[in-house]
């Protein structure tokens, strides 16, 4: 990943609010919710903001009209008490199933095929182009055997705005 060279402040709180909408319309979280960044002692399904809104690029024209590329990297955190092996698949799955989903591939939920059509909206400016994610994992387990699982994801999105000065 380049380097940022600089922050999307207002972009942090714009990205959050539709990321978090976002998710929570995926079709198999079955009344679930994903929280943000809020989970309980021993399960749920949270997210969580990596580093911000970051403007990768910026372009201004001779308007000072600005143009800027922009990410928002977070994780989706899945925590579980099971030590069992199938139910670790199981949330592997589910982190597989809902990172395809937001990334608007094909996904498999209850045996159905579903794919993300478009991604909301956003106000002030900005426009998400794509998202993209890593792989799955599940860290070190604490003493009493819970675990989170991180699927990191970053969504890639415009910021156009006139500069004034």
């Amino acid at each position: 990943m380049a380097n940022p060279i600089g922050v999307d402040a207002t972009g942090y709180e714009v990205m959050t609010k539709a990321v978090s909408e976002l998710l929570n319309q995926y079709p198999g979280l079955n009344d679930r919710i994903v929280t943000f960044e809020e989970l309980e002692a021993t399960s749920g399904i949270a997210f969580a903001a990596d580093n911000g809104g970051l403007v990768m690029t910026e372009k201004r024209d001779i308007l000072d009209h600005v143009t800027q590329t922009c990410q928002f990297p977070f994780y989706i955190v899945y925590r579980s008490a099971s030590t069992r092996a199938a139910q670790k698949i199981k949330i592997q799955t589910f982190l597989d199933s809902i990172g395809k989903w937001i990334c608007k591939e094909p996904a498999e939920v209850d045996g159905e095929l579903i794919t993300l059509d478009e991604y909301p909206p956003l106000t002030q400016g900005r426009k998400i182009k794509r998202v993209t994610r890593n792989n799955s994992y599940g860290v070190e387990p604490d003493a009493k055997g819970v675990q989170d699982w991180l699927l990191p994801v970053t969504v890639e999105y415009t910021n156009e705005f006139d500069r004034k000065e």
